[in-house]
């Protein structure tokens, strides 16, 4: 199997054939290494690109670059899985060998393509940071997607006659997880666990928002379509401005609910009434910034809404089970 990934994987630039990132990336994909990274060569740019085989039909690509000159690349994907991919950098364009359609893909988005799109020609401009990830996967594990998806998608992404392109944006929950996957601390067999655990966990939070956003959940009656679409508004305008959120009376207006219906029905709809939803998000965002950026403790509190630092730590604390001051120094 390995041998005809090998075969069918292959990086090109239209117009250079000795292309120097072709090879560093071309050299990555044409292993079955259970990670392998790679830096862009310094004559070209700078960044690095990452591929881990978490175990056959899952795999997980990281690309972080910066190129000093226009660069075009074709090619590349494994033609036996499918991809869900997300833009955590600048904007990515790129066309498809045999459709005229260009395809965009801008910060915060994610989307799901078929094998088709391995005929992509992608066009990276100089001086802007394309960063992303790519899980592929087995079109066993995709269907359990598609039945949150409709027919029409369903059809479509199981095509092997067509390109296959469903874009959408990503939420803060999933972008929790990919930095956890692109900072995972362990190694080997632990690392296996964890990653497979945590692509697991990104494939149940994409269908549970597929659910919510094409309002296919049986709610109760007292929620109408135009209900729901309120409580979407209102979820997006607090993930917006999470640390300085609109008080209830105010959210309320700007979504054209009455406050009872913006309590009652986010509670139905998420789970969590409105203020366990910031603090789970402020939370949430404070693990982000403790891990990630390295902040201290008061800086955070700060930085996420509270003045207190040990009111934060309090509440870090009760959904973490670690005191910020460890979960730092274990970072």
């Amino acid at each position: 199997m390995m041998e005809n990934a090998v075969q069918n994987y292959k990086i090109f630039n239209p117009k250079n054939e000795i292309c120097p990132v072709c090879a560093v990336l071309n050299s990555i994909y044409r292993t079955d290494s259970f990670q392998k990274e790679m830096e862009i060569p310094e004559e070209v740019g700078k960044g690095y690109c990452r591929r881990i085989i978490v175990k056959p039909a899952m795999e997980i690509s990281i690309s972080d670059m910066t190129f000093y000159e226009s660069l075009m690349l074709g090619g590349g994907h494994d033609n036996r899985l499918y991809y869900l991919a997300f833009c955590l950098g600048e904007a990515l364009q790129w066309r498809v060998e045999g459709n005229r359609k260009e395809y965009e893909i801008e910060c915060g988005e994610c989307y799901i393509f078929n094998k088709n799109q391995e005929k992509a020609i992608c066009s990276y401009n100089p001086g802007r940071r394309f960063w992303g990830m790519s899980i592929g996967l087995d079109a066993k594990i995709i269907t359990s997607l598609l039945q949150y998806m409709g027919k029409d998608h369903s059809t479509a992404l199981l095509s092997y006659g067509r390109s296959y392109f469903y874009k959408k944006k990503f939420s803060s929950a999933i972008k929790l997880i990919l930095n956890d996957i692109i900072n995972c601390r362990y190694r080997d067999h632990v690392k296996r666990i964890y990653l497979e655990g945590k692509i697991l966990e990104l494939i149940a939070v994409y269908m549970d928002e597929l659910v919510y956003e094409d309002g296919r959940t049986n709610y109760s009656a007292k929620l109408s379509l135009s209900d729901i679409q309120s409580l979407h508004k209102a979820r997006r305008i607090l993930d917006e401005d999470i640390v300085t959120p609109p008080t209830i009376g105010k959210l309320a207006r700007v979504v054209c609910l009455n406050e009872y219906k913006l309590k009652t029905g986010f509670k139905e709809l998420f789970g969590m009434p409105v203020h366990a939803y910031i603090i789970e998000k402020r939370l949430e965002m404070a693990r982000f910034l403790m891990e990630d950026k390295k902040l201290r403790v008061t800086e955070t509190a700060l930085l996420v809404g509270y003045s207190d630092a040990s009111h934060f730590a309090e509440k870090f604390r009760r959904k973490y089970g670690i005191n910020p001051s460890e979960y730092i120094k274990n970072s």
